[in-house]
């Protein structure tokens, strides 16, 4: 590493209070800093892997500050938080100093105005040649936050240094919801989804992966939820969460089943209310996956609601037990998962 020392070494991590955690740490040396980048690496913290890490050079800090804009989105304002105290966490400030936090107020359809950049940089008692810098910088993270739709972009510290005002650390909370306009949230969330989240995305259902054995396939939220707390109550342990939507296509149950044998559960449980989604498409899909796949797991199948006479005539053609009660399904489930 090419780097002069002594050098911070900063793990990148989607968790707060790193320097805590002991993942920001001084090295004084190369070897000090490629020890340092090793133990990082290996370290999970509440369910999060270091990323990355930023090696960044020393600064003389003469005065720490904080800054932030967030959003209150039940407000359905903003914030720029400010306060003489930083390079800690702002949360332990405001209980424990309270008076020592600046909070303005503002909306989006006025925006953060030069004027109020001015009066919170004059409350941080900055020198004139700093207040400029300081009112530049609160006016920088509003065009952050308008040009990412970021719900939150934060500096700590934000420190004086003998040239200046400088962001030594900083972190933002993107909104999910604006992917489909914001192709950086977009990038980073595919990035962060494993196999089976980018193939339920290509797919068009939703998936969140679970600890358990059994592959569940079910159409709608509530219903998907219903099933999920049944399973648990009776010490079953579903796989996954997987919501083919109101009105599932064949095309897209299908897709689900072959997810869910790619996950190799133990058995599949399929939950189908038939609404808008026709059953004898489900029945269709199922045949065709299970003819498809060589190795499938166990499958027990709940069908009912729109065209579930002709979805259950061409599941029992095909040797296919149908339920059309849930709990006579579950129960056969617990019979299947015992053997």
């Amino acid at each position: 590493m090419n780097f002069p020392y002594p050098a911070i070494i900063k793990s990148q991590i989607a968790i707060g209070s790193r320097k805590k955690a002991g993942l920001i740490k001084l090295a004084k040396n190369q070897e000090e800093a490629t020890s340092l980048c090793k133990e990082f690496f290996t370290r999970v913290v509440a369910g999060f892997n270091v990323e990355a890490i930023l090696i960044e050079a020393l600064v003389t800090i003469q005065q720490e500050y904080y800054c932030s804009i967030a959003l209150d989105a039940s407000g359905r304002r903003f914030f720029l938080i400010a306060s003489r105290e930083g390079g800690i966490d702002i949360e332990e400030v405001s209980k424990s100093n309270p008076d020592a936090i600046i909070k303005e107020e503002f909306s989006y359809r006025t925006g953060l105005t030069a004027n109020l950049a001015e009066k919170i940089a004059n409350n941080l008692e900055f020198s004139i040649e700093n207040l400029i810098s300081a009112k530049d910088i609160f006016l920088k993270l509003w065009k952050i936050v308008v040009d990412l739709e970021a719900q939150l972009v934060e500096i700590n510290p934000l420190v004086i240094t003998p040239s200046g005002l400088i962001a030594v650390d900083g972190k933002m909370i993107l909104d999910e919801d604006s992917a489909f306009r914001q192709p950086i949230v977009e990038e980073l969330l595919i990035k962060k989804l494993s196999e089976f989240e980018k193939f339920a995305k290509e797919a068009g259902f939703s998936f969140i992966k679970l600890k358990g054995d059994i592959g569940i396939l079910a159409n709608g939220a509530g219903l998907t939820m219903a099933l999920l707390d049944v399973l648990s109550s009776l010490e079953l342990k579903p796989a996954n969460f997987l919501d083919v939507g109101g009105g599932a296509s064949k095309e897209r149950i299908y897709k689900a089943l072959e997810l869910l044998f790619k996950m190799n559960p133990k058995a599949v449980f399929v939950n189908i209310y038939g609404g808008i989604t026709r059953c004898d498409a489900v029945a269709e899909a199922i045949i065709e996956a299970l003819h498809n796949f060589k190795s499938t797991p166990p499958m027990v199948i709940r069908l009912t609601g729109t065209n579930e006479i002709e979805g259950i005539k061409i599941l029992k053609k095909n040797n296919i037990t149908v339920f059309k009660d849930v709990m006579e399904a579950v129960k056969k489930l617990k019979e299947v998962m015992k053997k």
